[in-house]
């Protein structure tokens, strides 16, 4: 009897164990439909793993460092650029991914994918694509008509800054230095360390109210900062969750056009991955046109495929966010695309950041 009991122990242990098949999957924190992912695992019988990160930077050493057998990364255009040169990426075998046609690609994203990483494609495609965007309180009065005029210049020019108005910075280097030559009018991808100096005491000099990454939009939704820098898709992101807990909507968003960063998301599978025909059936599921549009209202960023988009755009429920000046990427002029730095240029810019953060 004591052995049957204990076989019954055992077993009773064992058996909820979880033996599918495992993917695992290094993604942006709540940047995919979970609702999806679970039909991919009961479609083909195995259990996906996600995993996120805050910064590019941070999946880069995830994958440098072996510290997990990720099978798929979703990483941001110039990280591509890096992981590529690196030789951290299998090349993709678009055989098994018979729902990706680069024709289909939108054709404003398409002539950035040729422009600055034509070699790439061999090694990703594209997931959700966006810019830098300026969010603010709406319920403050005044401060959506300073955001407006004044664009860049609300994060690096005091002077314009009312008392009682606070301001975030997104805690990314790339980023936040990318905004400060913005508004002195560089490039964002500079050649040189000097061309570091003017950003840097732009942003050391400020004293930003607030710094964070993906959480900055919920304080902009509190009410707690009145202007902060984040990505396009927070915003839109946002307006889903506080439509969802039927929260008035006292925030609003606005995207430099004249120069900006328009960055671009990516499905790629790196050297770490042990399942590398799941990881591209993963790929393909995803890009299935029905999936893919479930995804885009689910994650709030704009598709990169345009007959999603155009789908979109015929959404009776969605039309307060698809025709917003700042949901479709393609209308920013100027758009500047960041590419892989030299070495130093990106440790400076790490630098400029600690030095920011510490004031």
């Amino acid at each position: 009897m004591a052995f049957v009991l204990t076989l019954a122990f055992v077993l009773a242990l064992t058996g909820g164990c979880d033996r599918r098949e495992k993917l695992y999957v290094l993604n942006w924190y709540d940047y995919i439909n979970e609702d999806l992912v679970k039909e991919f695992e009961k479609e083909f019988g195995v259990k996906v793993v996600l995993d996120s990160v805050t910064s590019n930077e941070s999946m880069y050493n995830k994958i440098e460092t072996r510290a997990g057998k990720y099978d798929i990364v979703i990483p941001s255009e110039y990280m591509v650029d890096r992981m590529c040169r690196d030789g951290m990426l299998n090349e993709l075998d678009f055989s098994k991914i018979p729902n990706y046609d680069v024709n289909n690609v939108d054709p404003k994203l398409q002539e950035l994918r040729d422009q600055y990483f034509r070699e790439q494609q061999k090694y990703s495609v594209p997931y959700f694509w966006g810019t830098l965007a300026i969010m603010y309180n709406n319920a403050k009065p005044g401060i959506k008509e300073l955001v407006e005029e004044h664009e860049w210049a609300v994060f690096f020019d005091r002077s314009i800054i009312p008392a009682n108005v606070s301001v975030g910075m997104y805690d990314s280097s790339r980023d936040a230095v990318a905004a400060a030559l913005f508004y002195l009018n560089q490039s964002s991808n500079p050649t040189s360390v000097s061309e570091l100096d003017a950003a840097e005491t732009a942003l050391v000099n400020f004293n930003y109210d607030f710094w964070g990454t993906d959480n900055i939009k919920d304080v902009i939704l509190t009410g707690n900062l009145d202007i902060a820098l984040v990505y396009s898709g927070d915003y839109f992101d946002t307006v889903f969750y506080a439509q969802e807990i039927g929260s008035e909507i006292t925030f609003g968003m606005h995207v430099p056009t004249n120069r900006n960063n328009v960055w671009f998301d990516n499905f790629a599978i790196p050297v770490t991955a042990t399942k590398i025909d799941l990881a591209h059936a993963f790929i393909n599921f995803f890009l299935d046109h029905d999936n893919a549009l479930e995804n885009a209202v689910y994650v709030g960023y704009c598709p990169t495929l345009h007959n999603v988009y155009e789908e979109l755009l015929e959404n009776e429920d969605l039309q307060d966010i698809v025709h917003h000046p700042g949901y479709y990427p393609g209308n920013v002029e100027n758009a500047e695309v960041y590419v892989m730095l030299e070495r130093e240029i990106a440790e400076r810019m790490d630098y400029i950041l600690t030095r920011a953060r510490s004031k």
